[in-house]
């Protein structure tokens, strides 16, 4: 790839180009005469597997292979073959070198002509993809069910059928200096907020990477600096939730090969919807407070637990403490919770890893551990075991909207704190919780918003989910990083 422009003789060229993909068996080479008299050497070059030979064949191959004269003689041969022979969409030419290369790797086919430094790029990719399928990170009773896929191209055409306007844009972009990855960068004009799209502009180049292996390096750098716990910048797997995201004045970040688009900024308020509110009647005003509780549950229920175990057990009844506490059991509360948080831990992740047709057995395996038998045995208290499970369960709910970091760090910190200073250390610790979530920002926005800075008018659809009319045709603002 040292050269820069594209030689004359075929031969020199094709010679580059085995070199440039180290002589791989895929990498093929179809020779033609062609023209008057078959007087015009033409070589077509493509890998072999991931484009459509059929299409080559069809509207590239058996054009060439007709007898052809040039009747311009002041345009020139590759011209008059790009415009009036190839039958195929959005063909390309050029002189360029690693134009050539980026193109073969991408899918494309390359025509050279004997004698000219010019290439015709003809797009026949033709890579494999699953079928359309139910979106199963965001499952919802009702609304549209169908997810995102791996191919770029086809998420973008399925927003497209949704957002049916010329203001839908899409700006393409590359990362990676060692293998391309195509990313684009989604928006609707005149309802996107400028200062967001600049700044995800500003953050996106800033990127320098050899290639782009996931969607999270993505996802990082629109975070910004320094990392935090909470989730800036969410992941959408279904359509209507990148759809209505981009009604709502955001920017969606769709990157090749992943199913999932990143969607920025993302403020907590926003953690708390689930895309099935806007189907059903039901919970509209119970929905998002359930959980918020489920929230302050997963993180502060173990440690006001062991708060009120080690530091408030005289102030409540012999009968009461007596049912609650820990009395004859082997461990502490203390250990007790931190136990079972550990052991739910261990469960959670070998589900992932192992095999499907062992995870009936893993959850039966940890039924006798942590269940009834650890209980009988005198091994843990009940209702410890019932204090994890709610915990575990509240987790669970805002999980698939990116809690699951947030929570997993701040329990066991919670339940530190509670062990050693009680509820007066716990108050302290979510204080600062607090005012450590308002200073944080999400392109600029705070991450509390409208809670914190206040903004009356945005309350329509935060903690309640709002009358839809109205949602539909009001316009969303976001504060300024200086408001």
């Amino acid at each position: 790839m040292s050269k820069k422009d594209l030689q004359e003789t075929i031969q020199e060229n094709i010679s580059d180009l085995k070199k440039t993909f180290h002589h791989t068996s895929d990498l093929t080479v179809r020779k033609i005469k062609t023209g008057f008299k078959s007087s015009v050497e033409i070589n077509i070059v493509y890998l072999d597997g991931i484009i459509d030979t059929d299409l080559i064949q069809e509207y590239v191959v058996k054009p060439l292979l007709e007898p052809f004269k040039t009747v311009k003689c002041n345009e020139s041969l590759t011209d008059q073959i790009n415009e009036r022979l190839i039958e195929a969409a959005d063909v390309k030419t050029t002189t360029q070198y690693i134009d050539v290369i980026e193109a073969i790797v991408k899918g494309n086919t390359i025509i050279l002509i004997n004698g000219h430094r010019k290439g015709i790029i003809v797009p026949s990719a033709n890579w494999k993809e699953r079928s359309l399928e139910e979106s199963l990170g965001e499952r919802s009773q009702m609304g549209p069910i169908v997810g995102l896929t791996e191919q770029m191209k086809t998420n973008i055409n399925m927003l497209r059928s949704t957002i049916k306007t010329p203001d839908f844009c899409v700006e393409p972009m590359e990362f990676g200096t060692f293998s391309k990855t195509a990313v684009s960068i989604l928006f609707i004009e005149g309802i996107v907020d400028k200062g967001i799209l600049k700044e995800v502009r500003k953050r996106l180049k800033s990127l320098k990477i050899k290639y782009l292996l996931n969607s999270k390096v993505v996802e990082d750098v629109l975070e910004g600096k320094p990392r935090t716990i909470f989730n800036l910048a969410r992941t959408s797997g279904r359509i209507d939730g990148v759809v209505s995201s981009l009604y709502e004045g955001k920017v969606a970040i769709i990157v090749d090969g992943f199913p999932s688009a990143i969607i920025a900024p993302t403020l907590f308020m926003d953690l708390l919807q689930a895309p099935d509110e806007y189907h059903v009647k039901a919970g509209r005003f119970s929905n998002r407070i359930i959980r918020m509780i489920c929230f302050f549950l997963a993180v502060y229920l173990p440690g006001v637990y062991i708060a009120i175990a080690n530091f408030h057990k005289g102030d409540l009844t012999n009968k009461i403490s007596k049912a609650l506490i820990t009395k004859n059991e082997l461990l502490p509360t203390f250990w007790e919770i931190a136990l079972l948080l550990f052991i739910i831990r261990i469960l959670l992740d070998a589900s992932y890893r192992i095999p499907k047709a062992s995870v009936i057995l893993l959850s039966l395996i940890g039924t006798i551990v942590i269940g009834e038998t650890a209980v009988t045995a005198k091994l843990i208290h009940p209702l410890s075991l019932i204090i994890v499970g709610i915990t575990t369960i509240s987790s669970f709910l805002l999980a698939n909207r990116g809690m699951l970091a947030a929570e997993s760090t701040l329990r066991p910190l919670f339940l530190i704190i509670a062990y050693f200073y009680g509820f007066n250390g716990l108050i302290i610790a979510a204080t600062i919780k607090i005012i450590y979530m308002a200073r944080l920002k999400s392109l600029g926005v705070p991450y509390l918003s409208p809670l914190l800075p206040f903004r009356i008018q945005e309350w329509k659809d935060t903690i309640y989910r709002g009358d839809l009319q109205t949602l539909i045709n009001s316009k969303h603002t976001y504060p300024e990083e200086n408001d």
